[in-house]
């Protein structure tokens, strides 16, 4: 047996006309096909390129807002800030004010409570007194029904009550 080497390329009528075919196809394809498609590609890219260059003006103005949105919010941090300082300002202002008033209405009825219980002391020192002497003129009265049925009978009664009458 005889080993046959086979070439490298063998090329073949088939292969031939697969060649041949394939030529036409790319000239009508370059004929008819090439300048739509061109076109088209063209028209691609540059609406690519217009778009990259919007993203790109998107975004730095997006950048600028995000600045001027951070700038904003600090500033309205730093309101907010100072308007929660003068609120507490304001609420310790009121705090003194309600203690300065509670304290003068304290000091007011502190006074008042003071006069009323010397306005008592005064009403029960009267009181007692006058019961002092209603005690003072029973008893008197007692001691002198004693006597006056033991000894001496009403002249020793006209001249207490005539001693009394000189007392008050």
């Amino acid at each position: 047996m005889a080993t046959q080497n086979m070439p490298a390329v063998s090329i073949d009528i088939n292969m031939f006309w697969q060649i041949i075919n394939f030529l036409i196809l790319m000239f009508f394809f370059k004929k008819y096909f090439q300048k739509p498609i061109s076109k088209m590609l063209d028209a691609r890219k540059e609406k690519i390129a217009n778009e990259l260059k919007q993203a790109e003006t998107d975004r730095k103005m997006a950048a600028e807002a995000n600045e001027e949105t951070q700038g904003i919010l600090k500033a309205a941090k730093a309101e907010a800030n100072e308007i929660l300082l003068r609120a507490e300002k304001k609420a310790d202002e009121r705090k003194e004010t309600i203690l300065k008033e509670a304290n003068a209405q304290r000091e007011k009825t502190i006074k008042s409570a003071e006069l009323e219980v010397e306005k008592m002391k005064k009403q029960a020192r009267k009181e007692l007194q006058s019961e002092v002497t209603a005690l003072a003129v029973s008893l008197a009265e007692k001691m002198i029904n004693e006597r006056l049925d033991s000894k001496l009978g009403e002249n020793l009664l006209n001249d207490f009550i005539e001693e009394v009458g000189e007392d008050r």
